[in-house]
């Protein structure tokens, strides 16, 4: 099987359950492509699919879209994202499996066992801050950020299309800079063009199961994924 071929395929799978929970299509798509792929690679794929995916869940339900609550998550975000870059830049795939691997076991301990808690407001800045860095790092900040905010929003739907736009936003900050400093290979992404769109099909079928499914379960499986990934990081 193709590289490409495993790309489309992990990907789908990601962002179907991404479409209905609102985050952890790139947590899916990176426990299965662990076995295949080097971690940096990995992760410009999930850049040039993660965008595209996500301004397309937006566009989708655009009218669930707080904008108030986005702005507020702008300047700590940002701050992270660019520092975030900077250390996906400067280290090298050994020193960084090991630390995704970490934050992938502890997201997914958090998701399983202590999903129902709320953070204290004195962490939240803490969390959204932590989110950015992850997210321009690794581009799976989500949890870090869904965690912080998850109480502020009215509806399950204005979660899942606020995140959205908050990935594509930052993700054109990650794909600005990592222009900047020679970090993207034009031959590598023309390679896999194509795999957005059968990602767009899945996107389509999640977005008409979202509202009618508890996403509990989905939450746990996502978690179970990412406890074998963040095994397999650690252990790289």
């Amino acid at each position: 099987m193709s590289l490409s071929i495993l790309i489309a395929t992990s990907f789908s799978i990601g962002f179907f359950f991404e479409s209905i929970i609102g985050f952890g299509g790139g947590l899916i798509a990176y426990a299965i492509l662990s076995f295949f792929m080097d971690l940096k690679e990995m992760i410009l794929a999930g850049l040039y699919i993660g965008t595209c995916s996500s301004a397309y869940i937006a566009y989708t339900d655009f009218k669930s879209f707080d904008k108030k609550i986005f702005k507020s998550l702008i300047p700590l975000a940002l701050m992270g994202t660019i520092l975030g870059v900077l250390v996906f830049t400067k280290f090298s795939t050994k020193i960084l499996s090991p630390v995704f691997g970490s934050l992938l076991v502890l997201l997914a301990v958090k998701t399983i066992f202590f999903d129902r808690f709320s953070f204290p407001k004195i962490f939240k800045k803490k969390l959204i801050f932590i989110g950015g860095i992850v997210h321009g790092a690794f581009g799976s900040g989500g949890p870090f950020v869904v965690n912080a905010i998850k109480d502020d929003f009215k509806t399950k739907s204005a979660l899942r299309t606020t995140m959205a736009v908050f990935f594509t936003f930052f993700n054109f900050v990650r794909i600005a800079q990592l222009g900047i400093q020679n970090q993207l290979e034009p031959d590598f992404f023309s390679g896999i063009l194509w795999t957005i769109f059968p990602v767009f099909i899945a996107i389509k079928l999640g977005h008409k199961v979202h509202v009618k499914l508890n996403e509990d379960l989905f939450k746990k499986g996502v978690a179970l994924m990412t406890i074998f990934a963040g095994l397999k990081f650690l252990a790289s």
